[in-house]
Parts: C-alpha cells; structure tokens; sequence
C-alpha cells in the first residue's frame, strides 16, 4: 500500500509540467517572459487567480493563445560592459595608457519595445573608472589646495626604486536612457540618448619595487577630488548581439578649482543576452 501511494504522488508531480503545458495552451490569460543570466523565464495568470511558472523557455508557439498579450517589456541583469577610459593629453595631467584605463560597469536594464523599429532603453548600475598614467613615476597626491601629479617618493623623501604602475580610479552609480531605432530583424541597432550619475567611491595607487626589489603598493583612500557627479551623452551602435558603445561626460571629471578642467570619455563593447 505504502507504495502505491509513493508511484501516485510521483505521477502526479511528474505529470504537472504536462498539466501545466495543456492550461498555458488552452486557458492561459496573460504571459510575462523575463530574462536574467541569460535565461528565460515565462509567467502565466489565470482567470482564478492560479500561476504557472515555465524556466528557460525557447520558441513558444503563441498563435493559439486567442487572450495571450505579448508583454512590451524586457528586464535584464546583469548587463556587463567592457570598454577604455581615455583623458585629453597636454591638459595639465599626465597621459593615461589606454590599456589598462578600464571601464567596467555591472547593470541591470529594462527595455520598453515601443514598436518594432523604435525601443526606450533604461539602465540602473554601477560602473568604475580607471585612468592608468603612461609615466609610471607620476603619482597623483591629494593636498589642501588641490590634485597635484608629482614624481613618486617613498616616506624618506627620495626616489628610490621601479615604478610598475600608477592610477586613479573613481565608482558611480548611474542611471542611463538610450531611445534606439532597430531594423526590421533586429540586428541593426542605433541609440542614442544620456546619462547621469552619482560618486560612490575613488582612490589613487601606485605599485613599485623597492631598492630589495619588494613589491610595494601605496594607497590615497580618498575622493581625488573627482566631481561628486557626472552627467554625459551615450550613443551605441548593435550588429547581431555585440553593441558598441561611447560615452562623453558633460561635466569636469575634477572638481572645479580642484583638478585639470577637461571631459572624460569611454568606450568599448556589451553582448545582448
């Protein structure tokens, strides 16, 4: 008897996907697909109130779902972006290298789909910047009066030692809209739109070897006087699933009074999901 009630309950829990499969089919109202870490999810509302919950769904055949509404919204997270922070040269600061002037920016994003050609892109996230010098014996020293980008010396006062790296670094929080025209298919993508942002974090370091030739690091935990806000105009460009992307900040990367008066800019490339 025991197993009898056991074979019954494990048909009845392997029989609900089917179960569920025919109610979508035949009396499903109202659908939601969401997508995050790549996979897809659907959501399906009844007339009494009742659920059912699909994962990783692939090529649903809605045609016969006579009361199913497409849902106009897309979410995703996270959305990844990879891209180089560049600076103006001869701008009263030290040359930054591109390679290695990372901007990375972790996001969560929404897309109304207003028609087929015409989608309103929002994301919420955070990103950071990086500027790595070109001259590894500059080192940006935060003082009284202002940022100030000096040769490297150690707590004696003097040179001594090989530089290997200097930076600053800076993390916001951003909130960005990206009206985007796409055609017929799809795979072409142009958008262009803005951004807005609020300083969470910055700090300066610099990595050197020693006369013993010990590895060294030295921190400035501080703001490095990098604007508390920074507003800018984003533009993209999609083939297929890769999306380019370019930022031009509006506002002084420093402080005013505080630091070089010139724009940062980045660029790189994000994946669609």
């Amino acid at each position: 008897m025991k197993s009898f009630y056991i074979s019954a309950l494990l048909f009845l829990f392997l029989a609900q996907p089917l179960i569920a499969q025919e109610k979508t089919a035949m009396e499903g109202e109202k659908t939601k697909v969401y997508t995050m870490f790549g996979k897809t999810w659907q959501v399906t509302k009844y007339a009494d109130g009742s659920k059912t919950y699909e994962w990783d769904v692939k090529d649903i055949d809605y045609s016969n779902h006579e009361s199913h509404k497409s849902s106009k919204f897309a979410f995703n997270f996270p959305e990844s972006e990879v891209g180089i922070n560049i600076w103006p040269s001869n701008q009263g600061a030290p040359a930054v290298k591109p390679w290695g002037s990372w901007y990375v920016a972790l996001n969560s994003t929404g897309t109304y789909k207003a028609s087929k050609n015409f989608h309103l892109k929002s994301s919420l996230g955070v990103n950071w910047y990086n500027f790595k010098f070109e001259d590894r014996n500059q080192i940006a020293v935060k003082t009284p009066n202002g940022l100030e980008f000096q040769d490297f010396r150690d707590d004696l006062g003097i040179l001594n030692g090989t530089a290997t790296k200097s930076k600053i670094s800076a993390s916001f929080v951003n909130l960005t809209l990206v009206p985007t025209i796409l055609s017929n298919d799809g795979n072409f993508r142009f958008g262009a739109g803005g951004y807005a942002g609020l300083r969470v974090g910055g700090r300066g370091k610099y990595v050197y070897e020693d006369a013993e030739g010990d590895k060294k690091k030295r921190f400035e935990k501080s703001n490095m006087f990098v604007s508390n806000y920074r507003y800018g105009l984003r533009s993209e460009i999609g083939i297929g699933k890769a999306t380019v992307f370019f930022n031009y900040d509006l506002n002084d990367l420093f402080q005013a009074g505080k630091g070089p008066a010139f724009q940062a800019m980045s660029f790189g490339i994000f994946l669609d999901q």
